[in-house]
């Protein structure tokens, strides 16, 4: 990442910037365009953009609001498109450089690059905004991808699995990528053990999902934990749709992702990429659900969404076998601290599946941190595993968990006079009808283990 765009001062000057050139009339063009896609403001174009942007500096950040500051992560999807023109228009210019003196959050976020001439690559320069804000119309209004309403299915005819799951990991940081190596050697013992093994990403890509950072952040060589050569000897990959996923418009995480040869096992039965599937072992059913398509391009995805018929399948699924059942998701269905990022949609949608007390599990990230629940809606095992790739201000260990959260993963590092949460994913092993997971931190060490029967 480069120093400067991640920095939630600077890229508040930016988008102020933006606001500007949008008043004085210089994006006229491409706002009208943008406007068309997100379905606002045909009189008025550049009404409808600023609309979208916060109206005062960068708006709210992703996760982790703190006192101390945070490298920083929008939760806009106007913002967040900013943030990644910014870095790739910089990138095509040349204007990045590897400083002799990395900055403040060097160790966490590895900014090896900074821009060259902050004065002529600057929020002060007409030119560049101009350059920079034609760019993130442009990929506004390319609006969303479309929905796959067909499910990919996946057959595992041995009973004693592996699925390692990782949220929230796209960020291409250092302790993201020491999280996948950790996650690249649990894949590895396992085909020395003759086990199945299989790779879950729970969804997020950042900064907006755009089909380059899939390259830089997800596909580069050395980074996603399945080799090819694993692939093609049955190792397969899945990822799940986020919020930050959509805020591109989805088109990098259903081309460029699940177009690539290690996910080419999530197509639906016409060989279309899809982003909701079922892995069925002879004991159980894992779901993933999209909780996050939706065809408001402009959609915070907050709060998760379910488009149908994925209700419907799941029913289907649930009801043909007494196979357990687990669901894996973005976004979740409880929580302790962003109470305001629950919805009524999953609930309700869900509700004759939640009446009939049918699911046993319910693994989720979104939110940047690991913690267990208490048994709600019938569901006896409920776990966030967000905490793969987004650095998050440390939760103090004496922090008393508000319900329903039971446990919290505490483990931390220091850096720079602040405290930091450390990354983490887990391991799924199956055994029949039961299940063990084991949770790892990115120092390597097992943290936790549990049941689930």
């Amino acid at each position: 990442m480069i120093a400067e765009f991640s920095d939630e001062d600077e890229v508040g000057r930016y988008v102020g910037a933006m606001r500007d050139q949008l008043v004085a009339g210089a994006l006229d063009e491409r706002a009208a365009r943008a406007a068309h896609a997100i379905g606002r403001g045909a009189a008025d174009p550049a009404a409808a953009v600023l609309a979208a942007l916060p109206e005062e500096a960068a708006g709210p950040p992703s996760s982790g609001q703190a006192e101390i500051k945070s490298p920083f992560f929008s939760r806009s999807p106007a913002v967040s498109l900013l943030q990644t023109s910014l870095e790739h228009e910089a990138r095509k210019s040349g204007a990045v450089h590897k400083p002799r003196h990395r900055g403040v959050f060097a160790h966490i976020v590895g900014f090896v690059e900074s821009i060259l001439h902050p004065e002529r690559f600057g929020p002060h320069d007409g030119e560049w905004v101009t350059r920079v804000a034609e760019a993130t119309l442009d990929r506004l209004a390319k609006g969303n991808h479309p929905f796959n309403p067909r499910p990919a299915e996946h057959e595992i005819s041995e009973d004693d699995a592996r699925i390692v799951i990782v949220g929230d990991w796209g960020s291409g940081l250092p302790r993201a990528r020491e999280v996948a190596a950790l996650m690249a050697e649990e894949v590895t013992q396992a085909l020395a053990a003759r086990r199945p093994v299989h790779v879950v990403h729970l969804g997020d890509v950042y900064y907006s999902g755009d089909p380059v950072e899939y390259e830089r952040r997800v596909l580069a060589e050395g980074l996603w934990p399945v080799t090819l050569e694993q692939a093609r000897a049955g190792v397969t990959s899945w990822s799940l749709n986020g919020n930050h996923d959509m805020y591109s418009g989805g088109w990098g995480y259903f081309q460029t992702l699940l177009g690539e040869e290690r996910f080419s096992n999530q197509r639906s039965s016409d060989g279309r990429p899809t982003s909701f599937f079922r892995i069925k072992t002879p004991s159980w059913d894992l779901v993933g659900l999209d909780t996050s398509w939706d065809p408001e391009v402009l959609s915070l995805g907050q709060k998760g969404v379910l488009a149908d018929p994925q209700a419907t399948v799941l029913g289907g699924w649930a009801a043909e076998s007494d196979r357990k059942l687990m669901l894996l998701s973005h976004h979740q269905l409880v929580s302790s601290y962003d109470l305001g990022d629950l919805g009524s949609v999953l609930p309700h949608k869900l509700e004759p599946l939640l009446d009939s007390k049918r699911i046993t599990a319910w693994l989720w990230g979104h939110e940047h941190r690991c913690m267990g629940f208490a048994d709600v809606h019938g569901i006896p095992f409920l776990r966030c595993i967000g905490h793969g790739g987004i650095p998050v201000p440390a939760t103090a260990e004496n922090a008393k968990i508000p319900p329903p959260g039971v446990w919290q993963e505490f483990g931390s590092f220091e850096e720079h006079d602040a405290r930091w949460n450390s990354f983490g994913f887990a391991i799924l092993d199956f055994d029949g009808p039961r299940a063990t997971i084991r949770y790892r931190d990115d120092h390597g060490t097992q943290t936790r283990i549990e049941h689930i029967a």
